[in-house]
């Protein structure tokens, strides 16, 4: 995983546009200015190449080719379905001639088991609040909470530093009488599983 840029206003003035034909600047700059957008969303999630996660869609469409000399495609179009759906956990995204002849994108409500598959790629958001996730592995330190708000985990990673990277909740009865929280040097993959809430640090969209 990648921890998201900041980006910076563009100007006429920005030295990554001093060599730019005045004539050219107008279009130069929208695409300086689209590009971060669709470079940011890619970070805040894993894409899995030749991979297909069959099962438990609630969401299917065709996706249309994009425009000449515009960025990204059908593939960033159903990525960034899913990033701004909080009901989805999973997409995939399946190359066209598969389904018909336009590219097909299915949005998922858990997250199925990966198979691969070079009809497809296929992807997991990552997110700062993920319900019903489990994000096993990477642990440096667990405890038990008093509250049973997962809040309380996320709170205590964002105290830690930038030594935490994600962190999962564990509700009570689940691995003891008292709800549990472990926090995370890594991102590692998510899973569904309702016996907990996880999230991750530093991700853009949520």
């Amino acid at each position: 995983m990648f921890k998201a840029e900041k980006t910076r206003r563009i100007s006429a003035s920005s030295p990554c546009t001093a060599f730019i034909p005045r004539k050219w600047f107008a279009g130069v700059l929208l695409v300086l200015i689209a590009f971060p957008a669709a470079h940011v969303a890619a970070q805040t999630q894993s894409r899995e190449e030749s991979t297909d996660r069959p099962g438990r869609d609630y969401k299917n469409f065709d996706l249309n080719s994009p425009a000449p000399g515009s960025l990204g495609g059908p593939e960033d179009v159903c990525r960034e379905t899913c990033q701004r759906d909080a009901q989805c956990k999973t997409w995939t995204f399946v190359k066209a001639g598969f389904q018909g002849a336009k590219p097909r994108c299915w949005l998922k409500n858990v997250i199925p088991a990966p198979h691969a598959n070079n009809c497809c790629v296929s992807g997991v958001p990552v997110r700062s609040l993920e319900g019903d996730v489990d994000r096993p592995g990477g642990d440096y330190a667990n405890f038990d909470l008093a509250s049973g708000d997962a809040n309380a985990c996320k709170g205590a990673c964002e105290k830690d530093g930038s030594k935490c990277k994600a962190w999962t909740f564990v509700k009570a009865g689940m691995q003891g009488p008292k709800p549990r929280c472990w926090l995370k040097n890594a991102i590692p993959p998510a899973s569904t599983n309702n016996c907990c809430t996880s999230g991750a640090r530093d991700t853009v969209l949520h």
